[in-house]
């Protein structure tokens, strides 16, 4: 999925994928930033492509209840800080609300992802409070349907 303007496109997940999302798992970067998955119905997964179509990440909208979804979403390291990010997060909040018609997207951050929380920030979502979750502290956002 792409409107044409983004750096990236978002496309269903593949077998193959799976050994570089392995990759990641192992990097220690990117796992102290990623939380706990937690309790998980309803998905719908993407992976993450970059222009060239390397596989660069992987994302998803979560439990589905009603007129909300969360949203998730992985980027490798090697791919940070180029908008990647910013893009995915755009991509999947619009087929949130045109395709799934859903009012609402939101999202659980560590509170400690600086990085997360500006992308998260510059698309629209905003800290709507704090959760603590097995031993971890959690930033609340959300982006509204207007």
């Amino acid at each position: 999925m792409s409107s044409g303007d983004e750096k990236v496109k978002l496309r269903d997940r593949l077998p193959e994928d799976s050994a570089r999302e392995a990759l990641w798992s192992l990097d220690l970067e990117v796992t102290k930033l990623d939380p706990p998955a937690g309790e998980v119905f309803n998905h719908l997964d993407f992976s993450v492509e970059a222009p060239d179509g390397e596989h660069i990440g992987m994302c998803g909208l979560y439990n589905l209840t009603g007129d909300e979804v969360q949203l998730g979403i992985r980027i490798g390291r090697l791919y940070w800080n180029k908008g990647y990010g910013t893009d995915a997060v755009n991509l999947l909040a619009c087929y949130a609300f045109f395709v799934l018609n859903v009012r609402r997207v939101w999202l659980k951050v560590l509170s400690h992802n600086a990085r997360a929380i500006r992308c998260y920030e510059k698309c629209g979502f905003v800290n709507v409070g704090r959760l603590s979750l097995s031993g971890y502290d959690f930033v609340v956002m959300e982006i509204r349907r207007t």
